[in-house]
């Protein structure tokens, strides 16, 4: 087991383009990190620089306090898992686990077959180690592929999108089995993905890296409850945060407390919003981004409790079943022009997801009253897309 630390490290490639900006990552011994954000955010060029196929261009990567930017791949002791599998197709299971030890002849005949007998024990591999991989499932040929990582027993595993030429439903199965594999193993693992739901389940931390640069490190529930920017929260959660370009005014037409503006809707925040949030006082009378999670926001006719001033009358545009629950599609308007580059981020105000409760009798066409948790909002600044917290 390691302690992997990236101090600074950037990667700049011949051209000028640069993938990775002065990251500073550190992960623990025996931790699974996963590094996750959209394609081209620099994930997998930081994970290949880590293993050493990728040389870096300023800042230094230690293992276990010793800088290994001039140490070539095969000593660092580090596997990796691949998303192609990387298989060797004339070999059989057995020997395509043991190849990497077999042919360094780095342990004895008997050693080796004990570390793949137990490989193949924990991955459930035991009744194939004499086939080839064409006879194997995606999801077996993948347990090989780490089984082949096992064997080394190596210092830290590198896994790069293992999951992505699986089909929906192996990939949950496949999600479980690496999450109890780590952690029964207590391996130091970095973990590349673009599924965010695969980060959220899987990492005991996950690092958000748009552009190269990381927006956040947290544990899943951190991400998800605290974003930093508008960034991760608009990509961290499934249906995303819905964005919206508003206002914060102090009460009207007898409020309690101060409102937040968007399209032709008034809600009003709270007492206690604004005392956890003391930093949204020097917002009042100006432009904010407003953040909702769908889940927050429900049908008001089936909710007792919902208080007017919570309540917000969309219309309706589109009624999606899923089963569990329902997503609504509310319009609410034209999205208001930002000039700043953090606007990208906001989503327009055409449409605001609600993810309801399918007993709802909301259809398209009909005008909603939707309850919303003011407890759970988000603000954020429209200049720098960080959030408004304390």
């Amino acid at each position: 087991m390691s302690r992997i630390v990236l101090d600074a490290v950037s990667k700049q490639f011949p051209g000028g383009t640069t993938a990775v900006r002065a990251l500073d990552l550190e992960v623990a011994d025996g931790e699974l990190l996963v590094l996750v954000g959209p394609s081209g955010c620099g994930k997998t060029t930081a994970l290949r620089m880590v293993a050493g196929l990728e040389e870096v261009s300023s800042g230094t990567i230690y293992i276990d306090g010793r800088s290994v930017n001039d140490v070539e791949p095969r000593h660092r002791d580090i596997a990796m898992v691949f998303q192609g599998y990387a298989l060797y197709p004339h070999l059989s299971v057995y020997d395509n686990m043991a190849f990497s030890l077999k042919y360094r002849k780095a342990v004895s005949k008997a050693e080796l077959k004990q570390r793949v007998d137990e490989a193949a024990r924990i991955l459930e591999l035991e009744p194939y180690l004499d086939r080839k991989p064409r006879q194997l499932s995606g999801g077996q040929r993948q347990r090989v592929a780490m089984g082949r990582a096992i064997v080394r027993q190596p210092r830290a595993f590198l896994m790069d999108e293992p999951l992505s030429n699986l089909d929906a439903k192996l990939r949950v199965q496949m999600r479980a089995e690496i999450a109890q594999l780590q952690r029964s193993l207590e391996t130091t693992t970095i973990y590349v993905t673009h599924d965010q739901t695969e980060a959220m389940t899987l990492g005991s931390r996950v690092a958000v890296l748009q552009h190269g640069v990381l927006q956040q490190v947290a544990p899943p529930q951190e991400l998800y409850r605290h974003p930093a920017n508008l960034f991760v929260a608009g990509f961290i959660g499934s249906p995303p945060m819905n964005l919206i370009n508003a206002r914060l005014e102090r009460g009207e037409d007898g409020a309690a407390g101060p409102q937040v503006i968007f399209g032709s809707c008034r809600l009003g925040l709270p007492a206690r919003v604004m005392a956890d949030r003391p930093a949204l006082d020097r917002y009042l009378g100006q432009d904010i981004v407003l953040g909702i999670r769908p889940e927050h926001l429900a049908d008001a006719a089936l909710r007792r409790d919902a208080d007017e001033a919570s309540v917000i009358e969309l219309p309706v545009r589109l009624r999606e079943e899923l089963g569990s629950d329902v997503q609504i599609h509310c319009g609410i308007g034209a999205a208001a022009h930002h000039s700043d580059p953090a606007a990208s981020d906001v989503a327009s105000l055409a449409t605001l997801v609600a993810r309801m409760d399918p007993q709802t009798t909301l259809a398209e066409g009909q005008n909603a009253r939707v309850h919303v948790d003011t407890a759970q909002l988000h603000f954020f600044d429209p200049g720098t897309g960080a959030a408004i917290s304390d």
